[in-house]
């Protein structure tokens, strides 16, 4: 881990390292939002609910009235509307004209006259409602009738509900906060555990996982992302320091040598000739050697950093392959080559990094197959794929080792020098190279009996722009 991160570490989740102040979390903006819409809809409920509560009982009382006052309406002039109110004992009416004179009246105080459609008055520990209409009659004169209501139980009603709702409005506003900010804040206890868990990761302990039994849904899948993110991070990590390790060991097995030797020709070599030649020899052979690693790792390192570059062209794989089985021959070994290889497969691809790919399988094909053994070329075709076989009738690998034989400075027998064994890049390479083109390779092996690499290739097609310009 850097120095960064290791910084970082120590910070509380939310806050940055510009000195700015804690955000409000996640949890508390979403319960906050909630809270604000429950308040929004409740109180519009409860005042909906209200304005129903006095509508329906309004309506209540002037249907109460409403056969009185069809009466006087349809009184055809003022004697007999004047009449109608004197006999309504179970309604209390006032009948006043144009200029608010009282005509008459039932109810029993007339200092009560309002000139609003409704009113109220407090009238000796009652409050009345009035509700005012005018009327018109034939001969163009117009009077104002007032109905009065007894609005004391009403009201009460009325405060009562209103007491109750608010009542309501405020338990449910608490048990809902309470419960809101409870339950947001359990489901999102992962995030706060991913934060906490997130700024503890070092170095020394990227086997950190986060704990998913009390999660579901989304929170879920991201607890286990999380979780298979650090899976991929920590063997990443693993595997480059086992790859720092294995490359400093490498390098210091041919360090040592060169200082072994120059030491020795510091001390004797100067007058013994032979002692001269065997460590400049050494010297030279041991450089080779670490020159060949450091080449090695320079090409992986590329490959890991995405800046590794194919020389792309369409060549004859049926050629090169022909040509492989040659130098191959020339080698002498004192093995059998044998080649079974098909005309004219051509693909489009990186001809000198096939050829390498190719030559690291022949290489081991050779070491591992003893003198008078057989080593066999092939090449064919199988379902759009140039399939590029080497086959030997050598050792053979254990199958506990065939799923690691393509891990960096592997060697399968351990027992080997690393004279014999090489470097255990090899077949890293090939891999690489092959996965490069879009290819795969299939391993075949048994001890005692050979193995055999099987590299399919896709035969390919130059770039479309490319074809375009160049026949242009």
């Amino acid at each position: 881990m850097s120095t960064r991160n290791n910084h970082d570490a120590g910070l509380a989740p939310g806050m940055a390292q510009t000195g700015e102040k804690p955000r409000n979390s996640l949890a508390s903006k979403i319960s906050s939002s909630y809270n604000r819409m429950f308040i929004l809809c409740m109180s519009a409920g409860l005042f909906l609910m209200i304005i129903a509560f006095a509508f329906m009982n309004c309506a209540e009382l002037v249907r109460g009235a409403k056969p009185w006052l069809d009466r006087i309406r349809k009184s055809g002039n003022i004697a007999e509307m004047v009449s109608a109110v004197n006999d309504a004992r179970e309604q209390h009416f006032i009948l006043l004209d144009e200029e608010d004179n009282i005509l008459a009246s039932s109810f029993y105080r007339n200092d009560t006259v309002s000139h609003f459609p409704v009113a109220f008055h407090r009238q000796d520990g009652i409050t009345w409602m009035s509700l005012s209409e005018r009327v018109d009659l034939p001969g163009g004169q117009r009077v104002r009738v007032l109905v009065f209501f007894n609005a004391s139980t009403f009201l009460t009603k009325l405060a009562v509900t209103a007491i109750l709702a608010v009542l309501i409005f405020s338990v449910s506003l608490v048990a809902v906060w309470f419960r809101g900010r409870m339950v947001t804040r359990k489901t999102f206890g992962v995030i706060d555990q991913l934060i906490s868990t997130a700024n503890s990761i070092s170095s020394q302990n990227l086997n950190v996982r986060l704990n998913v039994s009390d999660t579901s849904d989304e929170l879920h899948e991201m607890a286990l992302t999380f979780n298979r993110m650090m899976d991929r991070l920590e063997k990443a990590y693993e595997k480059q320091n086992q790859f720092v390790s294995d490359a400093s060991h490498e390098l210091r097995t041919p360090i040592s040598v060169i200082q072994g030797y120059a030491r020795m020709l510091e001390r004797w070599g100067k007058d013994d000739k032979d002692i001269l030649q065997e460590g400049i020899s050494a010297i030279n052979k041991e450089a080779v050697n670490m020159q060949e690693l450091v080449e090695k790792l320079l090409f992986i390192a590329r490959n890991d950093r995405d800046t590794l570059l194919l020389v792309r062209e369409r060549f004859s794989l049926s050629d090169m392959m022909e040509e492989l089985v040659k130098e191959t021959r020339m080698l002498n070994t004192g093995h059998a080559i044998k080649s079974e290889i098909s005309p004219d497969i051509a693909m489009y691809g990186d001809h000198a990094r096939i050829k390498q790919a190719l030559r690291i399988f022949a290489d081991n094909a050779l070491k591992y197959t003893p003198v008078n053994g057989a080593v066999t070329f092939g090449l064919y075709l199988e379902n759009g794929y140039a399939v590029a076989v080497v086959e030997d009738t050598g050792i053979g690998i254990p199958e506990k080792d065939l799923p690691r034989i393509f891990d960096r400075f592997y060697r399968v027998d351990t027992a080997r020098d690393r004279h014999s064994g090489g470097h255990g890049l090899g077949l890293s390479i090939a891999r690489i190279i092959i996965l490069r083109h879009g290819g795969r390779i299939k391993i075949a092996s048994r001890e005692g009996e050979g193995t055999r690499f099987s590299v399919y290739l896709p035969l390919g097609d130059e770039p479309e722009e490319r074809r375009s310009s160049e026949e242009g």
